[in-house]
């Protein structure tokens, strides 16, 4: 019942205090919610491997250890097993597939985080774990750490971004509008995430990215995506002259992972591509 007041006691204390009110939003910001594995995910994940990272963080890892091996980011709020369409698809072609849990994700610890501390904590448990993927694949805001990850390691040539957003003022944008977070607060929120991520909202967006320049990404995004908008894709199209569009109609953000004839599409790309 309290939730639907949040917005105006954000507005009345950020028009009153910008600076608090943009702590507050930073700090509602930074909290993922958790959310139990439903019944194909639980399916998958007992017949995976469990992997816990020195770090403490958690994996399941699919397939002969021997096989290229795919790297799964998930999103905002999810978990490794919510590829489990593609994972299958994915193992239908013999690849070893590795779904990670962010902090603060599914089962790692954890429990405040954004996308700078999730790209380097990824980078982290590669580097500990001894992990080389041939081929990464991020959906939504695991797009946008795909394309972080590219300022700090090489990354392999085979790169799939599904329903990413291109630039992340967008999200920023809607979040602002949601909590009714007022202009001079917005503006102090900014510029204190540009300061804890060392880097500005603006060139970590892909559409500011020259990760396209020596490889042929496949962007996947969907025309009814009501959290990421169509435009973000339509956008990147104009400024990614290398790169292979997928369009999908009625899926949405979330259920475009769970098409099948999307995850073969996925699988194909990535067998076409190694």
């Amino acid at each position: 019942m309290l939730k639907k007041y949040i917005p105006t006691f954000i507005n009345i204390l950020s028009s009153i205090s910008p600076n608090m009110g943009a702590s507050l939003a930073i700090n509602l910001f930074s909290r993922p919610r958790r959310f139990e594995r439903n019944e194909q995910e639980l399916a998958l994940f007992h017949e995976g491997t469990q992997i816990t990272f020195a770090s403490g963080r958690r994996a399941t890892i699919w397939g002969d250890k021997d096989a290229p091996l795919i790297f799964l980011c998930h999103g905002w709020e999810s978990r490794g097993t919510q590829f489990h369409v593609i994972i299958r698809a994915l193992l239908k072609q013999n690849y070893q597939v590795i779904g990670w849990n962010a902090p603060a994700h599914g089962a790692s610890p954890g429990r405040k985080t954004q996308v700078l501390s999730m790209t380097l904590a990824l980078i982290e448990d590669l580097a500990s774990a001894k992990l080389v993927p041939v081929a990464f694949i991020g959906h939504s805001m695991g797009g946008a750490i795909i394309g972080l990850l590219h300022r700090y390691i090489k990354l392999p040539k085979i790169l799939v971004f599904i329903s990413a957003p291109t630039n992340i003022r967008t999200i920023f944008n809607k979040y602002f509008a949601t909590i009714r977070l007022s202009p001079k607060a917005q503006k102090l929120m900014i510029d204190k995430i540009n300061s804890l991520s060392q880097h500005s909202i603006d060139t970590i967006s892909l559409i500011n990215s020259d990760i396209y320049k020596d490889r042929a990404p496949l962007i996947v995004h969907d025309e009814n995506d009501k959290e990421v908008p169509f435009s973000e894709f339509t956008n990147l199209q104009n400024i990614w002259p290398n790169g292979e569009f997928h369009a999908t109609q009625g899926l949405g953000h979330k259920r475009i992972l769970r098409d099948e004839a999307l995850a073969e599409t996925i699988a194909a790309f990535v067998k076409e591509n190694l």
